[in-house]
C-alpha cells in the first residue's frame, strides 16, 4: 500500500532515489503470502511412509525446495552432513536435535525433520520487527519519536541532531543511533531507520570507511558500525562489494533496509532487476531472494565498486550475560584462565590496520583541527520545536 510517499508494508523489494519525506513504514507486517501459507500448512505425511534413509533425504530436500528455502535438492543431505561430520541421517537428525536443544522425543524420522524445520523458521515466518524507514527533508526538522531507537546515515554535510540537552553536528559520510527523542535538523539527506520498541543507545560514529573489516560472501566485506547491545538486537552495517562481483541469490529472515552510498550495480530479484545507483535507499521485505551485482569496471579508484548502508532489525550475535567481554576477562580462578584460552582459540589474530582496508597509517590519523571547527558544519535551523515535520502516517494508521 502507498499513500503520499508513504508505502506501508510492502511485499517486494523497493528501490528509488533519496526522495525527501519518502517513507516505509513497516510495523505491521506485509499480508500473508502463497509462500507461508504453504509453509505453516506443510504436510508431512509422505515422510513417515518410507523407511529408506535415501528416500527421506530426497524428500527432505525436496520439501526445503518447495518451501522456497532451496533451490537444489541435494542441499538438505549436504547440509547435515557439513554441520553435523556424521554419516546416516538418523545419527545426522539426533545431533542436530541435541545441539539445538530440542528435547522433545521424535516419533519418527519424518517428525525428526518436521522438528528441525521447524525449529530453523522453515515453517513459519520469523518475528516481525516493527521498523521504518524515513528520509529526512533537507531544510526541515524531522521529529524522531520517544519509545524507539533511531538509525541514521547522513550523507552530506550541513546537519545536526537537537536532543534535549545539547546539539550535535553530524557531518557527512557518518552515523548515529539515538535512543529516546530528538530532531533531524538541515540540509543534508539522511535517512532515518527506527525500530520500535526496542531500547538502544545513543552515539554517534564516522566516517565509514572505504573497505570492511569482516569477510562476507562471494568476496564482499561487511563492518559492524553499530553492533549488537545484546545478541539478537539491531545492528547498522556497510556493505562492500568488488568489481564484478556476481552474488549467489539468498535470503534473510528480516528486513534489510538501507542507502547506496557508493558506486553502482544491480538487485536482481524474481520480481526483476533494479539498477542500484549512489544515494539511492531500498527496502527488502523479509524471505525475499536477491542477489547485488556490480559492474567489471569500478567508476573511482576505489576497492569497492558498491557499497551501501544496510539496517537490520535483530542478530543472532553479541553478547549475553554469561558470555562478554567484561566477564570474559575477568579471573579469579585458574579455571577462567582455561575458558578464556578455549574462546582465544576460535579468535582469528589482530592484523595491522593496512592489511584490513589498504589505507595508509598516514590517512586515518585524526586531523589537526581545533574541536570548535565542528561547528562550522552546523547549520542555521529554526528555532522552535513546533517548526519541527512529524514523519506522516499511512491514513490506516492515524
Amino acid at each position: 500500500m502507498s499513500h503520499q510517499g508513504i508505502i506501508s508494508s510492502p511485499e517486494t523489494f523497493i528501490v528509488k532515489p533519496y526522495s525527501p519525506r519518502f517513507t516505509v513504514d513497516f510495523r505491521s507486517p506485509a499480508a500473508s503470502s502463497d509462500l507461508n501459507n504453504l509453509r505453516q500448512n506443510f504436510d508431512f505425511r509422505s515422510f513417515n511412509e518410507t523407511s529408506s534413509p535415501d528416500i527421506l533425504a530426497k524428500l527432505g530436500g525436496d520439501a526445503l525446495v518447495s518451501l522456497g528455502i532451496t533451490d537444489n535438492v541435494a542441499d538438505f543431505a549436504s547440509s547435515l552432513h557439513t554441520y553435523t561430520g556424521l554419516e546416516g541421517i538418523d545419527a545426522q537428525l539426533q545431533n542436530c536435535l541435541d545441539r539445538l536443544n530440542i528435547y522433545t522425543k521424535p516419533s519418527s524420522r519424518g517428525h525428526a525433520i518436521e522438528l528441525l524445520l521447524a525449529h530453523t523458521n522453515c515453517l513459519a515466518s520469523d518475528r516481525h520487527h516493527p521498523v521504518r524507514m524515513y528520509c529526512h527533508a533537507p531544510g526541515e526538522i524531522t521529529q524522531l519519536e520517544s519509545g524507539a531507537t533511531h538509525y541514521g546515515y547522513v550523507a552530506d554535510d550541513g546537519c545536526v541532531v537537537r536532543e534535549a540537552s545539547r546539539v550535535v553536528p553530524v557531518t557527512r559520510n557518518t552515523f548515529f543511533s539515538i535512543h529516546g527523542e530528538a530532531q533531524v535538523v538541515g540540509d543534508a539527506r539522511c535517512i532515518v531507520f527506527t525500530h520500535f520498541d526496542y531500547a538502544g543507545i545513543t552515539h554517534y560514529g564516522g566516517e565509514v570507511e572505504e573497505w570492511g573489516r569482516l569477510n562476507y560472501i562471494d568476496g564482499c566485506t561487511d563492518t559492524l558500525l553499530t553492533p549488537p547491545l545484546r545478541r539478537g538486537d539491531p545492528c547498522l552495517n556497510a556493505l562492500y562489494f568488488p568489481a564484478g562481483i556476481k552474488q549467489t541469490q539468498h535470503t534473510h529472515p528480516s528486513i534489510r533496509c538501507g542507502m547506496v552510498i557508493e558506486g553502482s550495480g544491480i538487485c536482481k530479484t524474481p520480481s526483476g532487476d533494479f539498477p542500484l545507483e549512489c544515494g539511492d535507499v531500498f527496502f527488502l521485505p523479509p524471505e525475499t531472494y536477491h542477489s547485488f551485482h556490480t559492474h567489471e569496471a569500478r567508476q573511482k579508484d576505489t576497492k569497492s565498486a558498491l557499497t551501501v548502508i544496510a539496517f537490520h532489525p535483530d542478530s543472532d550475535f553479541g553478547p549475553t550475560d554469561e558470555d562478554h567481554p567484561m566477564l570474559n576477562r575477568t579471573f579469579f580462578k585458574f579455571l577462567h584462565r582455561i575458558r578464556s584460552a578455549e574462546r582465544g582459540l576460535n579468535v582469528a589474530p589482530m592484523r595491522p590496520m593496512a592489511a584490513d582496508s589498504e589505507i595508509r597509517q598516514s590517512e586515518i590519523q585524526p586531523a589537526d583541527v581545533p574541536d570548535m571547527a565542528l561547528a562550522s558544519h552546523a547549520p542555521a535551523f529554526p528555532a522552535k520545536a513546533d517548526q519541527a515535520v512529524r514523519i506522516p502516517l499511512p491514513e490506516n494508521a492515524k
